[in-house]
């Protein structure tokens, strides 16, 4: 009886586990369902994934595990050490800006950069044309500035009178008053020729010319060209910006300054180097610093998001949605992997059960027989 109530146990509680996942579909007798049909995991797994959505959503994927995760010593060591050697293959690398933008999926960066600024330029030249045109020029400079320019003058006066005394003292300067004065003379006829005559052998331009240079070196000059220069300079001043402007076309001001942009900045060269030549020099930096302090930042920012993130995210629906994709057969067999052994020892038990339960009804029916 022993046996037999092993056997028994043993086939009951193996029928049981098999009713958890057999049949997959209800079965019937003519119109009357069968009882039992389908097994439980197939008739309720609507139920079990909307359960085990929501286990996972508030028991296990909360925001509470996930900033437990993001501030653990050990995590946050390995995606510093990840981040590091990752941007060292970037740092270190041949790849030029172009191809490092090209990567990023930015083609052509360098030509958009450039439209950029000339874009830029033109929007700067016309904002600053309508902002200062009915502005003259001494409202709109800075007093200092103003200042410093009339006290240049004395030293440009001294500069262009240097300049005169350097060049008639010289060849060139010379010959042009030679060509000057022969023009002149030719110009008066007679009257030039007879000018000749009474200067004899001597050159006029010989005469002339030390003249000019006496005249250049004298005091007096250098304090005319002064007044000259500085009633000037208040006449400019006084200038509105729309005449100063006016004198110019747009496009040869706008054309002028991206020229001397694009020559002073280079940007093809620029972006035609390779990324190491920029990064390199600041790679430690970039690596024991900057990386540790932007993972901070990020992690900091990632926990204050986290609660409303998972929120809309909805894990639960998620995994229930997952779960209701599932065959029963792919369901049978994630449970089955799980639970095996936990199964085979409660079919282990039913025959230990029945075993015992015969042995004890043997023991009855010997000790007590009819």
């Amino acid at each position: 009886m022993g046996i037999i109530g092993a056997v028994i146990g043993s086939i009951t509680n193996a029928v049981a586990i098999r009713m958890l996942f057999k049949p997959h579909e209800a079965r019937y007798i003519g119109k009357w369902r069968i009882p039992f049909t389908p097994g439980l995991i197939p008739k309720r797994r609507a139920e079990l994934a909307k359960q085990v959505g929501k286990i996972v959503d508030e028991q296990l994927l909360t925001p509470e595990t996930i900033e437990q995760k993001l501030n653990e010593p050990e995590f946050r060591s390995e995606m510093e050490l990840f981040l590091q050697a990752e941007v060292k293959k970037w740092i270190q690398s041949n790849m030029t800006v172009t191809e490092f933008f090209e990567k990023v999926h930015i083609p052509e960066v360098g030509l958009k950069v450039e439209a950029k600024i000339n874009e830029w330029i033109g929007q700067k030249y016309n904002s600053i044309k309508d902002f200062y045109s009915d502005q003259i020029v001494k409202e709109s400079l800075p007093v200092e500035w103003l200042d410093k320019i009339e006290n240049k003058i004395p030293e440009v006066s001294s500069y262009i009178l240097q300049k005169g005394i350097e060049y008639f003292s010289g060849e060139a300067g010379r010959y042009r008053v030679k060509r000057m004065t022969n023009n002149f003379l030719a110009e008066r006829g007679k009257f030039g020729g007879m000018i000749q005559k009474v200067l004899g052998n001597t050159s006029i331009e010989d005469k002339i010319r030390p003249e000019m240079i006496k005249f250049l070196t004298s005091p007096g000059t250098k304090d005319l060209l002064n007044v000259i220069l500085k009633d000037e300079w208040n006449k400019i001043i006084e200038w509105k910006w729309a005449g100063v402007i006016g004198k110019f076309s747009d496009e040869q001001v706008i054309n002028q300054a991206k020229t001397f942009i694009d020559g002073q900045l280079d940007i093809q060269m620029i972006f035609n180097k390779p990324v190491s030549v920029y990064a390199l020099p600041f790679e430690k930096k970039i690596t024991d610093v900057l990386i540790p302090g932007i993972m901070d930042k990020g992690i900091m920012k990632i926990i204050v998001c986290i609660p409303e993130f998972m929120k809309k995210l909805k894990i639960a629906d998620i995994v229930r949605q997952q779960i209701e994709t599932f065959s029963i057969a792919r369901l049978e067999m994630i449970v089955l992997n799980i639970t095996h052994r936990e199964l085979k020892m409660i079919t282990l038990l039913g025959a230990l059960l029945g075993g015992l339960i015969g042995v004890v009804q043997a023991l009855i029916v010997t000790a007590f027989p009819t």
